[in-house]
């Protein structure tokens, strides 16, 4: 891991979303505040904030559910060389940020190497650079085997790509790796929820209703643009789905045997097997259209 961790400030710092505010936590207590203030992360365009967890902090919930790594669910480093366009690019950013993600939290390093260097690659292809980039590298030259500190480091990274990206009025880039991201995220829930039938993982599954909102108006500011135009079809359809949930009176969470963690909000929702199932194939078609 040593080897390739030097390329990190570049290419994970799109793992995250804006994070509002500085802070000295672990990455998996600024998880945990996240969904509980449902306020702490997000990606602002103009001057609306879009309250969109990033893939860490989905994941961060996830694990805490009970759930295992599952290697199959990971978009296969080899199909980066599909990727030509800048859409592909950008979207597949996204999704290789999140499996980053996914391996970092589970401490795989096999897998965080080839992740970090598809991420690298397409950062670099991206032309998405900045000053950050060096302090970044020292940072993470010095805490080589801190899962913690490198999932913070990480996090903190994020904010300052958000700003170069914003600086050099690429929001639609932007965008697009929160889709693919998102995407890629639901993939792994749904999937895991599926098999599972854990209610936590269920529960995580229904709190997208919000966050689906939140992706929609964010694409609508952009779908001048063909091809995002083309994907929030995609993601309105899953949407349509999302409009069938009930509230339910109870709370899902996600436990361990230190935390409860709320997850939704003050409103939280139930999906039923049916609807479940409803939305994992229409993310499935998506994520193959987009990663394949």
């Amino acid at each position: 891991m040593n080897k390739t961790i030097t390329s990190i400030s570049l290419c994970t710092a799109l793992i995250a979303l804006m994070s509002c505010g500085e802070s000295t936590k672990t990455s998996t207590e600024m998880a945990v505040d996240s969904v509980n203030t449902g306020a702490a992360s997000g990606s602002e365009l103009g001057s609306k904030l879009y309250n969109i967890p990033s893939p860490i902090e989905t994941f961060t919930i996830l694990k805490m559910s009970g759930a295992t790594f599952d290697k199959a669910l990971l978009n296969p480093a080899k199909n980066i060389s599909k990727y030509n366009s800048v859409f592909a690019k950008s979207v597949n950013l996204g999704t290789y940020s999140a499996d980053l993600s996914f391996c970092l939290l589970y401490k795989e390093n096999q897998d965080i190497n080839f992740y970090l260097k598809n991420v690298n690659e397409l950062t670099t292809a991206l032309g998405i650079d900045g000053d950050f980039a060096q302090s970044m590298t020292a940072r993470l030259k010095a805490n080589p085997n801190n899962a913690d500190s490198i999932m913070q480091i990480v996090s903190e990274a994020s904010v300052d790509a958000y700003l170069y990206l914003k600086e050099n009025q690429r929001n639609n880039t932007s965008v697009l790796i929160t889709a693919g991201g998102w995407v890629e995220g639901m993939h792994f829930i749904t999937n895991m929820a599926s098999k599972s039938k854990n209610k936590e993982v269920l529960g995580l599954v229904a709190s997208q209703k919000k966050v689906i909102k939140n992706l929609i108006k964010m694409l609508q500011k952009f779908e001048s643009d063909s091809e995002i135009a083309a994907l929030l079809v995609d993601i309105k359809d899953i949407a349509a789905i999302y409009d069938t949930l009930k509230p339910t009176q109870e709370v899902a969470v996600a436990s361990t045997d230190k935390a409860m963690v709320s997850i939704g909000g003050n409103t939280s929702f139930e999906v039923s097997e049916e609807q479940l199932k409803a939305i994992q194939e229409k993310v499935e078609v998506l994520r193959n259209k987009l990663t394949t």
